[in-house]
Formats: structure tokens, C-alpha cells, sequence
């Protein structure tokens, strides 16, 4: 311990760490063998060192890394208005497509409602003949009643 490394082992040391550092994205077992052989004993304080220039070689942030802690609060306000604006613009337009939407194809969707609980009616009770014809033909008439409606309208 109180034997101080010399210099150029300690250049060499670092140097040593920055090629296994790239070693380390191509997962070469070879290379780093080789490099783990080549590395010399060093004192602890190098341990700090070599951890520091692996560590260094990171491509991604910290994840508590804040990129809006350095905007003035003039800035963030503006962003956060215009997120804001942004938002409340989508949200009028997805409301509008759905209006759009069930004004165009709300009475179809009646109609196909209205056809299941007809038929689940008419399969649970199973009536007569003259009922079932009878359902049916008033269904029929409501369905033309409700297309025309649509046409004349368009």
C-alpha cells in the first residue's frame, strides 16, 4: 500500500481499460482475455480510475437526467402553453371525427341493434309462423323507413 505506482504503469493501465471499454460492445471473450492478462496488479486508487474510464464510455444518459432542469421558467412555461394548446387541438378533432362518425353510421348501428334483440327474441320465445312473419315484415318496414330518412337527408 504505501508503495506508489509509477507513472507509466499507470498511463498504461488506463490505456489498457480504454481498449477493453470498446472491447466491451463487441463481447470479443478473446480480446478481452488478452487484455485481462496484459492489465497489471494496481493499488486501489487505480481501481477508482479504471472504474471511471469504463463508466465514462457510456452512450446513454443517466436515467434521472432532466432535459427541461435547465430551462428558464419563461421557456417551460412557453412549451408547457404549447403542449397544452397542442393537446386540447387533438382532443377537439378526435371529438369531431366521433361525431362524425356516429352522425354518418348511428342509424345503421340502430338498426343492427335493433336486428339481434329481434332475433334473440324471436330464437328465445320461438312464436308461431304468423308472429315471426309478421316481426320480420314490421323490422323491414322500419329498416326502409330509416334508410330513406338517411338519403333525404344527405
Amino acid at each position: 500500500m504505501g508503495l506508489r505506482p509509477q507513472r507509466e504503469i499507470a498511463l498504461e493501465t488506463l490505456e489498457l481499460c480504454a481498449e477493453f471499454r470498446e472491447c466491451l460492445g463487441y463481447r470479443s471473450r478473446v480480446i478481452q482475455a488478452r487484455l485481462s492478462e496484459r492489465i497489471p496488479a494496481v493499488q486501489p486508487v487505480l481501481w477508482v480510475a479504471i472504474a471511471a474510464a469504463i463508466c465514462a464510455g457510456r452512450s446513454q444518459p443517466p436515467r434521472n437526467y432532466n432535459p427541461m432542469a435547465d430551462l428558464s421558467d419563461a421557456e417551460y412555461r412557453r412549451r408547457y402553453e404549447l403542449g397544452r394548446r397542442r393537446y386540447y387541438a387533438e382532443r377537439a378533432a378526435r371529438k369531431a371525427l366521433r361525431k362524425a362518425w356516429l352522425r354518418e353510421n348511428g342509424p345503421w348501428l340502430l338498426l343492427a341493434v335493433i336486428a339481434v334483440l329481434v332475433v334473440g327474441v324471436l330464437g328465445l320465445t320461438q312464436p308461431h309462423r304468423f308472429i315471426v312473419l309478421t316481426t320480420l315484415a314490421l323490422y323491414g318496414v322500419l329498416a326502409w323507413a330509416v334508410c330513406w330518412a338517411v338519403r333525404a337527408s344527405c
